[in-house]
């Protein structure tokens, strides 16, 4: 078989990103750039320069893509002749473009996205209609270390610079976020109440009055404060408590039995009820131990306590609520696979629009991946931008239009001309 021994070069207009298009498809399908410029129309202060949908569609486009990490980036891939066939404006976001539309931002500016968070996570509540809502409230730690002169960067408790947001996740999207800075602590302020209060309206709206809702959360969020709003709300949490010095307990009374694959514990049941709470605040609460094989309790580990309101549920069920909470936490995972921890700009709401940024862009990707291209569904990221963005195609004009080619095995191995079909359907946010 005959090798490569030469190269040349090409005036052809090739493009190594053709999975792109069924994406800008869905973008502008789903009109998410036009909603964002009625969003942040007072960013715009000039009717000079590219339009906010253009701009926004773009940036949208940039994140999904996930090829270049820098502002600096737009100004090479304005050169890109297959970049810009891909998505179509008419006119193309610089740099210096891009900086001045994230510094003009300011607090006001900034959080008025955070409902269009609700309602993409609202059209897939509606799409997939569960019997049962199952939130996860959590924080990460954005990892800035060595970032100069970054606005807002704070040592964090992992004992490095960066910022600290506050998440609200389900099924591996961002319901609500809260970006802020390293130093301040996971329940800040009204931020989780106030979180807590929006999901749960927009819950009821799509599903229903009468729909189950239950919101998982670590120690960070053991506050009576929060109990209390969930009671109200009528939310049943589910929280990992705290070991008190008035907690005394005898392992080897123990009754009840709990296995998963890995490991078996012993717990048992009991109510919680702190000094400082309400009288009528009182909780179910089971103590946990994990024993070896002959029952015996393991050294060095004193096991952990878990609080609910959540009383229409078996032991057993509310230890494997608890326990499924590594799986949400691998959301994290993959919105710092998706973009980079690291914040572009000196400015702190100019970096807290471009991680909001970053959040809408990552949800509309997982609707993408999941409802469009229905491929690789549990895969990270850069998985699936590897397996399907990253496709060789040919991009050839036409008389008021371009044709984009790919190699027919790829068409076939992706049913890329079914994905094709599904991305031009509008989806309704």
């Amino acid at each position: 078989m005959p090798s490569i021994t030469k190269i040349s070069t090409t005036s052809e207009c090739l493009t190594p990103r053709a999975g792109l298009a069924p994406f800008v498809n869905f973008l502008k399908k789903s009109h998410v750039s036009d909603e964002l410029s009625l969003i942040y129309q007072d960013l715009r202060k000039s009717k000079k320069g590219i339009k906010l949908k253009e701009a926004f569609l773009q940036i949208l486009l940039f994140l999904a893509d996930g090829t270049e990490q820098s502002l600096e980036s737009f100004d090479r891939l304005n050169q890109d002749e297959s970049w810009i066939k891909i998505h179509g404006c008419k006119e193309y976001l610089n740099t210096a473009s891009l900086k001045r539309l994230l510094y003009k931002a300011d607090k006001i500016d900034v959080e008025t996205i955070r409902p269009y968070f609700h309602r993409i996570f609202q059209s897939v509540l509606k799409n997939e209609s569960p019997n049962e809502v199952v939130l996860f409230l959590d924080s990460c730690v954005y990892n800035n270390d060595g970032a100069k002169c970054r606005a807002g960067v704070k040592p964090t408790y992992k004992n490095f610079q960066g910022y600290h947001p506050i998440n609200l996740i389900w099924n591996g999207f961002y319901v609500d976020t809260y970006f802020q800075s390293g130093h301040c602590s996971t329940n800040h302020g009204d931020i989780v109440k106030t979180m807590l209060k929006n999901a749960s309206k927009s819950i009821r709206e799509t599903l229903g009055p009468e729909v189950t809702i239950i919101v998982r959360m670590d120690g960070g969020f053991y506050d009576q404060k929060i109990f209390k709003l969930c009671d109200e709300l009528g939310v049943n949490f589910v929280c990992a408590g705290k070991v008190y010095k008035d907690h005394t307990f005898d392992v080897h009374s123990f009754s009840g039995i709990y296995e998963n694959k890995n490991s078996m514990w012993k717990y048992e049941a009991f109510q919680e009820c702190r000094k400082s709470w309400d009288e009528n605040m009182k909780y179910r609460a089971l103590k946990l131990v994990v024993v070896e094989e002959n029952g015996e309790p393991l050294l060095g580990l004193n096991g952990r306590i878990i609080l609910s309101n959540y009383d229409n549920c078996s032991d057993e069920k509310l230890i494997e609520y608890d326990h499924s909470r590594g799986k949400d936490e691998l959301t994290h995972r993959e919105v710092k696979d998706f973009t980079s921890e690291r914040m572009p700009c000196l400015d702190f709401h100019a970096n807290q629009l471009w991680y909001y940024m970053g959040i809408l862009a990552f949800n509309l990707f997982q609707v993408f991946k999941r409802k469009i291209a229905c491929l690789f569904k549990t895969s990270y990221p850069t998985t699936f931008r590897r397996k399907f963005f990253d496709i060789a195609g040919k991009i050839i004009p036409e008389s008021r239009s371009f044709t984009l080619k790919i190699h027919k095995f790829k068409m076939k191995e992706l049913q890329f001309n079914k994905i094709w079909e599904r991305s031009l359907i509008p989806w309704i946010i």
